[in-house]
């Protein structure tokens, strides 16, 4: 599912929710966009395992503001230098942290709010495109 959140006072579009994502990153190309200084980041390397069985160094980490319907919070991102076709994956550490619920049927993320379940919807049409745009250039298993 793929929505849109602020980050660091910007709106930020192509964010991939994935439960299925230990971490939270935020891709090289999106970190300079966002016009954050290089100071902020912790130059840390880690490890990261792709679906593929890749693995990834990281080139560091950050702590990012992220705002949701009302509601602020900070979260560890990791930094990944490579392409993709989204700027941000929020995984288990903010779904988790924010109570969320997603749900790919629906196409949206629920979460708890001092002012009661807030929804954000994600963009179908968008979500598709990405999607396709990731498999682009990969061969066929048979």
């Amino acid at each position: 599912m793929v929505i849109s959140l602020t980050v660091a006072n910007c709106l930020v579009k192509t964010i991939l929710i994935d439960n299925g994502s230990s971490g939270n990153i935020i891709f090289q190309a999106a970190y300079k966009d966002l016009g954050l200084e290089e100071s902020a980041l912790t130059r840390r390397i880690t490890p990261l395992r792709r679906f593929s069985g890749e693995v990834k160094q990281t080139a560091g980490e950050v702590m990012l503001p992220v705002y949701a319907e009302g509601v602020n919070m900070s979260t560890k991102s990791l930094i990944v230098d490579c392409d993709s076709s989204y700027n941000m994956i929020r995984g288990r550490p903010w779904i988790h942290g924010m109570g969320a619920v997603p749900s790919t049927l629906h196409q949206m993320v629920k979460f708890p709010t001092p002012w009661g379940i807030k929804a954000i919807i994600g963009d179908h049409e968008y979500s598709r495109s990405c999607y396709q745009t990731t498999l682009k250039g990969k061969t066929k298993v048979l």
